[in-house]
Order: C-alpha cells, then sequence, then structure tokens
C-alpha cells in the first residue's frame, strides 16, 4: 500500500476511535479538530493532552504544513513560452481549488459531532488565510473546502477526513511568519462553539555539504564544442566520485548555473517515521538575468520553484554569494539546520549585502543569515574563498578557506630550489609569465597578503559565531590577482590560478575541483599536487576537470558554472 494511502487510512478510522476523547454526547456541543501536533507523522490521542496547547504553536509541538507548490503532472508553461515572469511563478500545483499533489497535504481530521440536525465549518482564519487550502476527503477524492461551506452532516457525525496546504513558502515574516490557525465551528440552534489549532508553513532550508549530491545541474552548451568538452569530463568526474545520476540540463546558456538558482526543501513528519519533502528551486532575486526563468522548467513531481523579488542583476543578489554551515551549536545557540552565508558584494553593488536574500532567509527562521565582507573581490562572492568539508568526528564538519600565503610559499619553494625560471602556467596559451616574474611583481604579492588578511578576517568572524578556531580551518593553496577588466572593476581580485575551492563536493570524500595548470617540475604540477594534498589532510579526495576556457577566464570556476541537488534531511525542521 502506498505509504500516504496509509495515513489517510489511518486518520479515518481514528476519528471514530478518538471519539471517546472528545467529550461530545448528545446534550452537549462540542467542537474538537486535531493535526499532527506531535510531529510524529499521524493523528492520534498523543496529538492531545498534557503538555500539547493545540491552539498555540511553538518549537516543540504544532502541525507543520507544506507549500504545495509542484507541478505533478507538468502542465505549466515553459521558460521560452512568451508568459511573463509573473505568470511562470503563480502556475504550480496549488494554483487553484484542484488537489493535483494530495501526498503532500497535511492530515487533519474533526472529531465526531453527536448532536442532531448541528452544522460545522473548517477555515483559515487570521493573516495568512488566504494563502492556506483545505480539503476534505469524499469517497475516493479531496473537495476544497471554501470558508462558507459546511460540512455534510455525515462527515459532522462521524469525523471529516481533511487535508491542507499552502499555496506560498514564506517570503518575509514582517508581512507573513506562516503561522495561521484553523477553526473548527459547530452550530446547533442558538448554540456555537468553536475549536482552534496552530499550524505552521515549513521553511525552506538549504542543502549543505553534509548531505551527498544526488544530481549535477548544467545550464545547456548552446553548440559550443568547448562547454560540451567540460560536461563531458565533469560527468566522468562525477561518476569517479560515485554519483551516477544523469546530469540535469537546465534550458539557458546562462554559464553561471549556480548564481541564479539555489535548492533547498520543505519537509514535514509523515507516516512510518519517513518525512515527506518537497524540493524548492529559487530563482535568484535578479529580475532582469534572463537565465533565471529556466528553473520554472524543473519544477515536476517533487519539485517547486520560487521567484524572488529584486530589481536589476546584481552580483551580490546571485547565489555564489550563498553558502550553508551545516548544523550546528555555539554559545547556547541551537543551529539544526545550520547557516546560510553571505557575503557583502563589491564595490559596484555599494558595500551591502543583498536585501532580499537576508529578508527571505530570515522569514525561514531556521538558518540565521551570517555576514562575511566580500568586498576585496570583484565578483564579490563568498564561494571564491570558503566551503565547509564534512568530517566524521566532533561537529560532523570543517571549514575551508583559501590559503594565498601557502599559494605564494609553494612558488617561492620552486624558486629556491632552482625552479624560478619555469613558466607559472602550465596552461597552453596562459600568460607567459616564470615564477621569477610572478613573485617580482610586488604589486601581486601585496595583493594577496590583502587576501590574505581579509581571510583572516572572516575567519575570526567565523569564529566568533561558530566556535570554529583558526587552526581546525583546512587551508587551500590559492592566489589572488587584480582584475583583468572584469565588470570594470580594476581594484579588486580574482583568481589567478582556477580557484581549487570552487568547486563541487560530491560526498564527505570526493570532491570535484577545477584543474590547477600551476608550474610543472618535474613532471608534475606542484600547485595542483599542493590542492590535493590539502584536501587529502581532510578525507577527501580530489577529481580535477579543466574548466580553463569554460569558466576560469570569465572569472569563475566549477562551483559557480553548476549546481547540485542534495538528500534532503529527514528530521522536521521547525524555527
Amino acid at each position: 500500500m502506498n505509504p500516504y494511502r496509509k495515513i489517510w487510512l489511518f486518520v479515518a478510522v481514528s476519528a471514530v476511535l478518538l471519539a471517546g476523547c472528545s467529550g461530545a454526547t448528545t446534550d452537549q456541543l462540542v467542537a474538537d479538530i486535531r493535526a499532527d501536533s506531535n510531529r510524529d507523522g499521524v493523528i492520534d490521542g498523543k496529538d492531545v493532552g498534557p503538555g500539547i496547547e493545540k491552539g498555540k504553536w511553538t518549537a516543540g509541538y504544532g502541525a507543520i504544513v507544506l507549500p504545495n507548490i509542484g507541478d505533478i503532472a507538468r502542465r505549466c508553461p515553459s521558460s521560452r513560452s512568451q508568459v511573463s515572469d509573473a505568470e511562470l511563478a503563480a502556475c504550480h500545483d496549488a494554483a487553484d481549488d484542484v488537489a493535483r499533489a494530495p501526498e503532500y497535504l497535511a492530515p487533519m481530521v474533526t472529531m465526531p459531532v453527536r448532536a442532531a440536525g448541528a452544522t460545522g465549518r473548517v477555515e483559515p482564519i487570521g493573516v495568512g488565510a488566504d494563502r492556506i487550502r483545505i480539503f476534505v476527503k469524499r469517497q475516493d477524492s479531496w473537495t476544497r473546502l471554501r470558508p462558507d461551506m459546511n460540512l455534510t452532516g455525515t462527515e459532522l457525525r462521524d469525523g471529516a477526513t481533511l487535508g491542507i496546504d499552502s499555496r506560498d513558502v514564506v517570503r518575509d515574516q514582517a508581512a507573513w511568519d506562516g503561522s495561521f490557525t484553523v477553526r473548527f465551528t459547530v452550530r446547533d440552534g442558538k448554540r456555537t462553539v468553536t475549536d482552534d489549532i496552530a499550524l505552521r508553513v515549513a521553511p525552506v532550508v538549504l542543502h549543505n555539504h553534509n548531505q551527498s549530491a544526488e544530481a549535477l545541474v548544467v545550464p545547456e552548451s548552446g553548440g559550443d564544442p568547448e562547454y560540451e568538452r567540460f560536461v563531458a569530463d565533469l560527468t566522468a568526474a562525477a561518476q569517479a566520485s560515485g554519483l551516477n545520476a544523469a546530469l540535469i540540463t537546465v534550458n539557458t546558456t546562462d554559464t553561471w548555473a549556480q548564481d541564479f538558482v539555489e535548492f533547498g526543501y520543505v519537509t514535514m513528519p509523515g507516516p512510518g517515521g519517513r518525512n515527506v519533502s518537497l524540493r524548492i528551486a529559487i530563482r535568484s532575486p535578479q529580475p532582469e538575468r534572463e537565465g533565471g526563468r529556466a528553473i520554472f522548467d524543473l519544477r515536476g513531481p517533487g519539485m517547486g520553484a520560487i521567484q524572488l523579488g529584486g530589481a536589476g542583476d546584481r552580483h551580490v543578489d546571485s547565489f555564489g554569494n550563498v553558502e550553508t554551515i551545516p548544523p550546528y551549536s555555539h554559545n547556547g545557540k541551537e543551529f539544526p539546520a545550520g547557516r546560510v552565508v553571505i557575503g557583502t558584494g563589491n564595490r559596484n553593488d555599494a558595500v551591502v549585502s543583498s536585501v532580499e536574500l537576508q529578508k527571505f532567509f530570515a522569514a525561514q527562521r531556521v538558518q540565521t543569515p551570517l555576514i562575511l565582507d566580500t568586498t576585496w573581490l570583484v565578483v564579490g562572492h563568498v564561494d571564491e574563498f570558503i566551503q565547509f568539508l564534512p568530517t566524521p568526528s566532533g561537529r560532523g564538519w570543517r571549514p575551508a578557506v583559501t590559503d594565498p600565503r601557502r599559494g605564494l610559499e609553494i612558488l617561492r619553494e620552486q624558486q629556491r630550489s632552482g625552479h624560478g625560471t619555469e613558466s607559472a602556467f602550465s596552461k597552453p596559451g596562459a600568460p607567459d609569465r616564470t615564477i621569477d616574474a610572478v613573485l617580482a611583481d610586488q604589486k601581486f604579492v601585496a595583493d594577496n597578503e590583502l587576501a590574505a588578511r581579509k581571510i583572516d578576517e572572516n575567519v575570526e568572524h567565523m569564529f566568533q559565531e561558530t566556535g570554529v578556531r583558526s587552526e581546525e580551518f583546512v587551508r587551500i593553496p590559492g592566489l589572488y590577482e587584480l582584475s583583468a577588466g572584469i565588470d570594470d572593476e580594476p581594484d579588486a581580485l580574482v583568481s589567478f590560478y582556477p580557484g581549487a575551492i570552487n568547486g563541487v563536493l560530491i560526498n564527505a570524500s570526493n570532491y570535484i575541483a577545477p584543474r590547477q595548470w600551476g608550474p610543472v617540475v618535474g613532471g608534475r604540477d606542484v600547485f595542483e599536487a599542493a590542492v590535493t594534498e590539502a584536501y587529502r589532510s581532510a578525507g577527501v579526495s580530489v577529481h580535477y576537470v579543466d574548466e580553463w576556457e569554460t569558466l576560469h577566464v570569465a572569472g569563475g570556476e566549477i562551483h559557480c558554472g553548476t549546481n547540485v541537488l542534495r538528500q534532503t534531511g529527514n528530521l522536521p525542521i521547525v524555527p
């Protein structure tokens, strides 16, 4: 039997078995409505009683409802159609009065009312009520209960089997924090009784690197043979890492798949101890970025998509500027879903972090944003210098950061060993500069010392916020240089060698990084060898992919040009 059918069978039987708990008799009018208030995936006698006030919602109890915004039948228009952005976003399974995806309805029941001649009504009330849909199970189908519709006499007498969902995610807690109340009203002549139950829409939770990859996402090639070669090499590296799922291609030639979409999920407790989860593709708050429309083509069974507000196409609003710290606790504060990390952006963005991103993640109330300084970078994204690696012990993860000091030392070691006249790059067609020439460039050395200091400041801020000490950070060799005209920002930095930290973690022991193309001495790339050793010290094997022409020369790396669907968590995430 389908597990989702099991829960509704259980609920229907419970409505009868629990009648004695309601206190209803033929001469006493009682309204009693119940949901999964104790979050064990079923409705039973444990959802009421000592310790649970069903009219209130707390971190410890209160039913969770999903935004039912997938596209189970793939009926919504394509991103390449002529419909507007707003029309694209408005089409989903909860857009009308049809229960297209009942597997994502949260269960709810009314207890039997024994008063002959009584009428009953179930409706959402208060702020957010217009976003909530309630359905009643009749025969083998679901019927939308509008606020002006009564339950049938049979449903009132025997108890109604209900399902509830939301038309939208929580976006701005100043407007609506996802909380709402469902009221059951019973009338018998002049007598009226009500019963309220508090519920909340599940927050959107971003994935973290302690969740293994299930599929890689890339833009289409547009017929570019270099890009097709990159995708083929990326596929081979993913397979070598243990990921055999086919790459998912989105309908855009916008190279930067990390920037215009971020993947998360919403989840609620389900039957049998298994959560019911729906993936959410989030379009970046960059309405002028045409490629972002393509995320709506990913919407389907098990996948919803939303569009954030915003204005223009600022770098700071890209999702390459968002990373996620895995779960942790510090100074008496618990972060069971981890925390979102957002950069302040570059100077063209007026040194302010994305207001839209901060507002959205603050509204979820589970991954409180932590802000890092990225003003020293041209693109200004946190993925240019920090990532998080799983570990088998301790808190379960370690941060990794780029280490420009180690990058300079690698070149100096080769110079001291008599290899200063070797080319700094082994990539054919790359700038013709020797190790000696690179190290003689005092501005280059000073810029990397600046980058090192900026990273130190961010490491200290991370320590204050997470308790992770500086010596616990994994240091990944890397170097920066002044912008070569990217976005007309000459006084900020970009990666000199392809940024090794800007790759894709597949699982706890496999990582795909950009090929380094550093100096080759004795038949090996000494810079790449140092990167490999740094990751090996954290228990991670590196698989290298050449993305020089496709990504690096345009100011980004593998992480910037890809995206990942990861495993969803199985614990209910509640604010």
